[in-house]
């Protein structure tokens, strides 16, 4: 009798010695998932902030080269990204000395470009947005540039229409969500994710319809443009600009008609030699951590009616699209 009490009191301290490591184990576990979640609201706080250093420094050079000039070119000090360094290189020591972004001891380094959203094919210029006097329509500038683009990518051609079709009913109260990145292509019929993957270097979706920037397009996008040119002979224009930029449509005109006699003349062709909407590329790292981010900023007037104003900001994932 008494051998079975000593084993049955032997299997209950085994049993509370169990439970207590099962609690105590529950409990570290769980202060250590609270440690992280704070720690990870703290980084991305810290990213956000330092987002915002990037952010500011990208609309000082951009209200600086708008009051300059009513140009925008790649020669132009707003277009040199600036390469990773510690914080007190973008902020000044002093002001970064009472700064606490550090990741384990390790120096957070930012590094920043400013790409023109103009040198691509903004999706919005499918359609024209109307006013007082006329409702939204299909812009058929917009859609034969679009069909142009898509056959040079070796796309089908075929998806510039239902394409003009989708962002125009996007603008209807009761339409299908509008497009708000490239990824939402997707939600048009007969696109697949290599079709996307495939666009999104050439083409952007902004608030609005906007021109493309002739002195920052690349030939893909430049030659969807103007009809009767091909990506060799838009290659070849580009090469000529970058040695001199292009001030008007004047100064593209001479170059085209020199290169493609036969093409029109560039008016009413949707391009322009300034820019309003800019995509300003972001990179925090700090130890083994990389954050990735970009911001869309609007730049209108000149002098003193020049303004800025960041439209969004997002944090990249690296599987994503723009």
């Amino acid at each position: 009798m008494r051998r079975r009490q000593r084993g049955a009191a032997v299997v209950t301290a085994l049993l509370v010695v169990a439970l207590c490591v099962t609690l105590v184990t529950t409990m570290f576990v769980q202060q250590q998932a609270s440690t992280r979640a704070v720690e990870s609201r703290r980084l991305r706080a810290q990213g956000e902030s330092l987002q915002g250093v990037i952010t500011a420094w990208a609309v000082v050079m951009l209200q600086d080269n708008g009051a300059r000039s009513s140009i925008d070119h790649l020669r132009q000090p707003w277009a040199q990204p600036r390469q990773l360094a510690p914080l007190s290189v973008w902020i000044g020591a002093d002001a970064a000395s009472g700064a606490t972004f550090a990741q384990g001891g390790d120096v957070v380094t930012l590094g920043g470009a400013i790409e023109d959203a103009q040198a691509r094919l903004n999706l919005m210029t499918l359609v024209s947005t109307g006013d007082r006097t006329q409702p939204p329509g299909v812009s058929d500038v917009g859609v034969s540039a679009y069909r142009r683009l898509l056959s040079t990518l070796s796309l089908d051609s075929a998806l510039a229409a239902p394409t003009a079709a989708y962002v125009l009913r996007s603008l209807r109260p009761n339409g299908p969500l509008p497009l708000t990145r490239v990824l939402d292509l997707l939600a048009v019929p007969g696109y697949t994710r290599e079709a996307v993957e495939k666009l999104a270097p050439f083409v952007v979706v902004l608030p609005m319809p906007t021109t493309v920037n002739m002195n920052t397009v690349g030939p893909e996008v430049l030659a969807a443009f103007i009809p009767g040119v091909t990506v060799s002979q838009a290659r070849t224009m580009i090469a000529d600009r970058d040695r001199a930029y292009w001030r008007d449509l004047g100064d593209l005109s001479l170059r085209l008609k020199a290169l493609a006699p036969a093409a029109p003349e560039p008016q009413g062709l949707m391009i322009d030699a300034r820019s309003r909407y800019f995509i300003v590329h972001g990179e925090v790292r700090g130890g083994r951590s990389l954050r990735r981010t970009s911001a869309l900023i609007y730049r209108e007037g000149i002098g003193a009616s020049l303004r800025t104003r960041v439209v969004w900001v997002r944090e990249q994932d690296p599987e994503d699209l723009p």
